[in-house]
């Protein structure tokens, strides 16, 4: 297959598990790939696995909490393959930890992958992109714990910031030819076996769960297909990709009822023993109500 034949891709965090998933299928599609990781060996084994499939890939370790990694990333993209047509925000790293055994520590590298580091490579592409002219497509990745999730506070906060992030983005893109999507996977993955044991625990405090994870390749094809030409038209979006299930994740909304009235303290009581109180919202990640 051809989807993506000539195209050229940065994909963060791709030394393995998730990153190394979709560096695979959008080489297998014919693109151009720069693999990195801030681990060298790992980043340097995806693009041997990937050249000697008979695909096109560079590698580039750097840390992407690391501002100045960004440009350095385009830059190496520009190098070798001439131009920057899609980018793949997926580094990442989760610390899980209930509220009295956070850290500090955690919570700053936590910020400074997820959050940090998806800032500044998001804007190191789309300037490049917007200088190119011909438009091209930027895809992060949140997560289902942006949603709240048992010891997965940090980590989830990160993630609901990167789909704020990738709203507001996808507003001032408009116009520009550059789409920017953020993708809400699930998979088995050396990141996941750090949560395992909070697993069942974490299940039975929200409507969804899962007996088991998929593979990480079972990904890949929706980020493969947002970067391609056929997601022209698709901007500002969460999608969940959670084994055999696809789907949007909404947007955040004034639910309703909305109620009319010159708030006193004393009136907003009245206002939730009245009913608003029994219409409080779900916790954790849970599927639209049907209408």
């Amino acid at each position: 297959m051809t989807e993506l034949a000539g195209k050229a891709i940065v994909v963060t965090g791709a030394g393995s598990g998730l990153g190394a998933a979709y560096a695979r299928h959008v080489a297998a599609l014919g693109a151009n790939v720069v693999v990195n990781d801030v681990n060298d060996e790992a980043a340097r084994a995806c693009v041997d696995e990937i050249t000697e499939a008979g695909g096109s890939a560079v590698a580039e370790p750097a840390d992407v909490a690391k501002w100045d990694t960004a440009q350095r990333l385009v830059e190496a993209c520009i190098a070798a393959f001439g131009r920057l047509d899609g980018f793949v925000n997926n580094a990442g790293v989760l610390r899980p930890a209930l509220l009295d055994q956070t850290t500090e520590a955690d919570i700053r590298q936590m910020i400074d992958v997820n959050l940090i580091g998806t800032t500044a490579c998001a804007q190191a592409a789309a300037v490049q992109m917007k200088l190119q002219g011909d438009g091209g497509s930027i895809v992060n990745v949140a997560s289902g714990s942006q949603a709240g999730d048992i010891a997965l506070g940090g980590y989830g906060a990160t993630k609901a910031a990167i789909s704020s992030l990738t709203f507001s983005w996808a507003m001032e893109l408009r116009d520009t030819g550059v789409r920017i999507n953020a993708i809400s996977p699930l998979a088995d993955t050396a990141m996941a076996a750090q949560n395992a044991h909070l697993m069942a625990l974490q299940g039975a405090n929200r409507d969804v769960h899962y007996d088991a994870l998929p593979a990480p390749d079972a990904n890949a094809p929706l980020v493969s297909f947002l970067l391609s030409d056929r997601s022209r038209d698709i901007s500002g979006q969460i999608i969940r990709i959670a084994g055999r299930q696809l789907s949007f994740v909404t947007h955040p909304l004034i639910a309703r009822p909305v109620l009319e009235a010159d708030w006193t303290f004393d009136e907003i009581a009245k206002a939730f023993s009245d009913g608003l109180a029994g219409h409080q919202h779900k916790l954790g990640l849970a599927f639209e109500a049907k209408k």
